[in-house]
């Protein structure tokens, strides 16, 4: 590489990495399901409908905007799903609070109708 090109280019490159590893900490993802929506535990009389998690449930849709009240195992949350159509498909898992243990769900997020032009 032409010596002229690298004193212009690794600094560059230095100061992008250095912006990088700062953005990444501005903005701290203190759960998983920050990426999907927002979690609130008690939230219930404003959640649109109540979902029961048993065993035997494999899957469950909501629409994106949705807020829906997880009830699992004689606990519940109460997340609103905020994805963007950047999420189609999760696992309960991801939401869930820490402390309460959910069967392996998969849930599946239609967009939003409001939003699809």
């Amino acid at each position: 590489m032409n010596t002229s090109i690298r004193t212009l280019v690794l600094p560059l490159l230095l100061a992008g990495a250095a912006f990088a590893s700062t953005s990444a900490q501005a903005i701290p993802r203190t759960h998983a399901a920050d990426y999907y929506g927002t979690l609130d535990i008690n939230a219930a009389p404003n959640a649109g409908r109540t979902i029961k998690i048993d065993d035997h449930t494999r899957y469950v849709n909501v629409t994106d905007g949705d807020t829906v009240r997880f009830e699992v195992g004689g606990q519940s949350f109460t997340f609103t799903f905020d994805a963007w159509n950047s999420v189609n498909s999760l696992e309960l898992s991801a939401i869930a609070p820490a402390g309460v243990s959910v069967p392996k769900v998969r849930i599946y997020v239609a967009q939003n109708p409001t939003y699809v032009g």
